[in-house]
């Protein structure tokens, strides 16, 4: 992997589990000035970022109006926010422009977002990519293209669905093996649903079995050890990460990020 891959797949595996960014758009009642917005968000197989915003937020008029954004993601496990990675995305909003099936991406890793359906006019926005700024730390910046990007992209929306099926009804004691494993706490077999599978890993949800957090579902993202490309498949990265879990149950859980909880 050349230097310039490593960056833009540490800057991928960053968006990847990181689930919420600020977006800032142009404010329409303060002209000239930006507007910066907290914004969960989810981002396609092809690099492309999908939001989920009412019509009566200032961002959503915003971006109607001037349709040219950024999200800003970083990485807030750092204790200094100079040192820790993040990625700028500056791409184009078009409302209703994600079709039913990244609307139930969205809904699958958001479910308290269902909520929102009948409430206040909220509406899908696709922010097409770009350009991407990227700093993994001092010293560390680089822009990319959406050449750069969209090249590093492996799709594979074709297979996904297939592979999660076969993981639910032949692998749910790895899968529960995997997530109790990054997550270092029980995790009851049966009980954790894959959720998605991209180039750089899979959300899940799950059923923890704790004595202070019994019977809490947790919605998350564990990174693959390595990315998936055509020499490196899905099935190795799910043998790798569950030779891992075997091999080194008190590891930390420094690639599961815990997105949401509810009881």
């Amino acid at each position: 992997m050349s230097n310039k891959s490593k960056h833009i797949h540490q800057a991928a595996v960053l968006m990847r589990s990181q689930h919420t960014g600020v977006l800032s758009t142009y404010s329409v009642s303060m002209q000239g000035y930006p507007f910066g917005s907290v914004m969960p968000f989810l981002m396609t197989e092809e690099g492309n970022l999908v939001v989920f915003a009412s019509d009566i937020a200032q961002h959503s008029r915003n971006m109607q109006k001037h349709n040219k954004v950024s999200l800003c993601v970083y990485d807030g496990r750092q204790s200094d926010s100079q040192a820790s990675a993040r990625v700028t995305v500056l791409g184009t909003a078009q409302a209703d422009a994600v079709d039913a099936q990244l609307q139930a991406q969205y809904m699958a890793v958001f479910p308290q977002a269902k909520s929102y359906m009948q409430a206040h006019d909220f509406r899908f926005y696709l922010i097409s990519t770009d350009r991407l700024r990227y700093i993994g730390g001092f010293g560390e910046i680089y822009w990319f293209s959406l050449d750069d990007w969209q090249s590093h992209m492996f799709n594979l929306a074709a297979s996904a669905q297939g592979a999660i099926e076969h993981m639910h009804e032949d692998h749910s004691d790895a899968l529960a093996l995997i997530v109790a494993h990054q997550l270092q706490r029980s995790v009851v077999q049966g009980q954790v649903t894959m959720l998605s599978c991209y180039q750089h890993g899979f959300h899940y949800s799950c059923t923890t079995d704790s004595v202070t957090d019994k019977d809490a579902t947790h919605i998350g993202f564990i990174c693959f050890k390595q990315p998936i490309t055509k020499d490196h498949g899905l099935r190795q990265a799910m043998v790798m990460l569950t030779q891992e879990a075997r091999k080194k149950p008190e590891c930390s859980n420094d690639k599961a990020e815990t997105m949401s909880s509810t009881t």
